[in-house]
């Protein structure tokens, strides 16, 4: 028998493969027999799944992609360069210094996207910190409201 977790993450999924094929929430509701309220709900939840795993990818497997990625393209700058070097035939020379241009260009490339994606990073942190401001900030509005209502009443 399956669970109730089950059945919704059953469910959820139906909805994420439904919504690709351009499907709306009222046709997913009545194909799938549930309220349109339901797969509204599932599909905040879809939402907020994906932008935790957006930011645990930007945060945690980006920056070691990106140092690989640095790390292959040296290799390949360094064996390049050691073609030139070394071999006698004009042809393979000119084909690695064609290899040793385009490595450098998409080193360029990468190292120019690095400001972005630090952009984005900055930008993810700013908006986790502001909404880390705003929660302190209700919770504190909230305890002055009490003490408000407490002076209120000793008074």
């Amino acid at each position: 028998m399956s669970t109730k977790t089950d059945q919704l993450e059953w469910r959820r999924s139906k909805v994420v493969e439904m919504k690709a094929r351009g499907q709306s929430l009222g046709e997913i509701a009545r194909e799938l027999q549930v309220s349109r309220a339901s797969i509204s709900s599932d599909m905040q939840y879809i939402r907020n799944q994906a932008k935790e795993s957006i930011k645990e990818y930007t945060t945690e497997h980006l920056p070691e992609q990106y140092q690989i990625c640095l790390s292959a393209l040296d290799t390949i700058l360094r064996h390049t360069f050691e073609i030139l070097q070394t071999s006698h035939d004009n042809r393979e020379k000119l084909q690695a210094m064609e290899v040793f241009k385009d490595t450098h260009l998409i080193k360029l490339e990468l190292l120019s996207n690095a400001t972005t994606i630090d952009s984005a990073l900055n930008y993810i942190r700013s908006r986790q910190s502001q909404q880390k401001g705003l929660a302190l900030d209700s919770a504190n509005k909230g305890d002055d409201q009490q003490e408000t209502k407490g002076r209120q009443t000793v008074f």
